[in-house]
């Protein structure tokens, strides 16, 4: 059946949480919300808590397959331990466990809540819902089939006929809810859903990677909707949406093929799409020509390939997510749009060599190459409206997303003053260098300020890294200024620091950052450390590599914990005394990092320490 309107696609119960689903044609509503033979089963340790993929990666391991009908539940070992596949009566609870016990190698209780579930959050037990475009998308940023993304999210309802992440519609500012309907089904929306350690692992064999958080909430965040509400994203590993029925539901069934509708938006929100948000596409381009800006970089200008402009707009600051074929494996790659929204003929990216993909790129590309790309996407925009100046700090090829916002400015005269702080190790490093001084001399309001840290002999201008001295002196009023950071991260966490510290409030800086953590993990030989935990009168003795979050978990200290990579906030703990090294805190503001919060997960003891919890 072809839609082109918004309708159910796909239903998936988990009747053994963390376990395999299974895929009925229709779904009934209990009366509190959840969904039937949803997440009714659930495996505890001793303890009393889950047996999930969150705290025991065996689970990936373990297949499941459950007939609702005859109550008969199969579970198979795929892992070394070697036992094979047994079917039991998924009433029978004591054989269940003993299996069980068998396989992860400690006592497992088999519980039943047949009323409501065992939800992750019991204020949202209704179904999570997803669209099919969010699953492709996201497949697309990793090189993955949608089948994997769908066994990593587990998320209850799919929407089809619609665009990436259209299920941002379903939610509102904090304190209220978007009513919907599916089928004679009322849903509210409230949230979007908090991921955790168990999409980054391969969904059948446990194996995480160990880029996959800080990747996904980079791609989030760039690529956040004009109909989603920023402020329900308190970090942006964040996808599908919580849901609840309005009122009691009851009785009521869903069926595959249902239509889908939003009934009411609070005041002041609108479903209809923001007028100046880019168009989404994917297809091919055809490189129209390639130049080199330095030894190591590379332009490349694409084309539509029937000689038409461009087939999307965007805005400048925006870029492309590019699939390139290595053999039988398909990389995903995000490239910055240097060229100017203004010349809708082409459109043109920038690219150090540095990496697979780019080497690529480098290798492979030349006129008449065929590229698939999708996007534009991405909110590190600037279009001058609304604003009389601006500021834009770069490091190396970090210069590519403000080259598209100074390309636009300029090319319609725009009367605000532009300043322009780039950090490059040599004058060969300067991208773009020929045309920013031509810029700047058609332009009197742009400002261009270079300071190269490896200069050679020729070299006239400032030298050395960024510094709030070399800040201050091109840019006096830099307190008063909106900016814009783009740069590895470690030199945008720098940067940004110094913007803090010349007075520049943080709501007035926005940062694209690429490359690596922002501080430097544990080096040198590890040591044990003794770590203390002065409320609960706990402690534990780990290696200085080990983090704080370790040392809580091998103490029994109860620590609040998602993502484990630096992004979600949840483990964030205040340090009593004690020194620690750090590999990421992006997430915490200057406040709560004066006041002695770290994040457990990414904070490692250089010597005793001291907790407050």
């Amino acid at each position: 059946m072809s839609k082109r309107e918004p309708f159910l696609s796909r239903i998936l119960i988990f009747p053994i949480k963390s376990l395999d689903p299974v895929e009925p044609r229709l779904a009934r509503v209990l009366s509190s919300g959840a969904l039937e033979h949803d997440r009714t089963w659930a495996l505890f340790d001793e303890a009393g808590k889950f047996v999930n993929g969150k705290r025991h990666a065996a689970v990936h391991r373990l297949r499941s397959e459950i007939d609702i009908d005859t109550r008969a539940v199969t579970l198979r070992d795929e892992s070394e331990r070697g036992l094979g596949s047994e079917s039991f009566s998924i009433d029978a609870a004591p054989p269940l466990e003993n299996w069980l016990n068998a396989y992860f190698g400690f006592p497992v209780s088999f519980g039943k809540n047949g009323d409501l579930g065992f939800p992750d959050d019991t204020d949202s037990p209704g179904p999570t819902i997803i669209s099919v475009g969010t699953l492709a998308e996201i497949g697309r940023w990793f090189g993955l089939p949608i089948d994997e993304v769908r066994r990593r999210f587990r998320t209850n309802l799919e929407i089809d006929g619609v665009p990436p992440f259209w299920e941002d519609r379903l939610f509102s500012a904090p304190g209220t809810t978007v009513k919907f309907r599916i089928g004679d089904v009322i849903f509210e929306g409230i949230n979007p859903c908090q991921r955790c350690v168990v999409p980054p692992r391969d969904p059948l064999t446990g194996e995480s990677d160990d880029t996959f958080v800080r990747r996904f909430t980079e791609l989030r965040a760039r690529t956040l909707p004009g109909w989603s509400t920023r402020e329900r994203f308190n970090h942006f590993y964040r996808v599908a949406i919580n849901t609840r029925t309005h009122g009691d539901q009851g009785g009521k069934v869903l069926h595959v093929g249902d239509s889908v509708e939003i009934l009411e938006v609070p005041a002041g929100r609108s479903t209809e799409r923001a007028p100046h948000v880019a168009d989404f596409w994917a297809g091919d381009l055809v490189v129209e020509s390639t130049r080199d800006e330095t030894a190591t970089v590379k332009t490349f200008r694409l084309r539509h390939p029937g000689g038409a402009d461009i087939p999307f707009r965007f805005l400048p600051g925006q870029f492309l997510t590019l699939s390139l074929d290595r053999g039988a494996e398909v990389l995903q790659r995000c490239y910055t749009i240097a060229s100017s929204p203004s010349e809708p003929g082409f459109c043109e990216i920038t690219v150090k060599r540095e990496g697979l993909g780019s080497g690529l790129l480098h290798e492979s590309l030349a006129p008449g190459s065929h590229l698939a790309v999708s996007g534009p996407l991405g909110r590190f925009t600037f279009d001058g409206e609304n604003s009389d100046e601006i500021v834009f700090i770069a490091g190396g090829v970090g210069i590519t997303p403000l080259m598209s916002k100074i390309r636009y400015l300029t090319g319609r005269n725009w009367q605000g003053r532009i300043d322009l702080i780039y950090s490059v190790r040599t004058p060969r490093d300067i991208i773009f260098r020929d045309e920013l001084d031509a810029l700047q001399r058609a332009h009197p309001a742009l400002k261009v300020h270079l300071t190269v840290t490896a200069p050679d002999e020729g070299w006239t201008g400032a030298r050395g890294r960024l510094s709030e001295t070399f800040i201050r002196a091109a840019v006096p009023d830099i307190a008063h200024r909106t900016v814009h950071i783009c740069g590895p991260t470690a030199m945008a966490a720098a940067a940004q620091q110094m913007l803090h510290h010349l007075g520049v409030e943080a709501s007035h800086i926005e940062i694209e950052a690429f490359g690596g953590n922002a501080n430097v993990a544990p080096t040198g030989d590890a040591v044990d450390c003794e770590v203390r935990f002065v409320k609960s009168g706990k402690e534990a003795v780990v290696s200085s590599r080990a983090t704080l979050l370790d040392a809580a978990l091998a103490a029994g200290v109860g620590l609040d914990y998602g993502c484990r990579a630096g992004v979600c906030g949840r483990c964030k703990i205040r340090v009593i005394a004690g020194e620690v090294t750090i590999d990421c805190d992006f997430v915490l503001t200057p406040e709560q990092k004066d006041s002695g919060l770290v994040l457990s997960c990414q904070s490692h003891p250089a010597g005793t320490v001291l907790i407050d919890a």
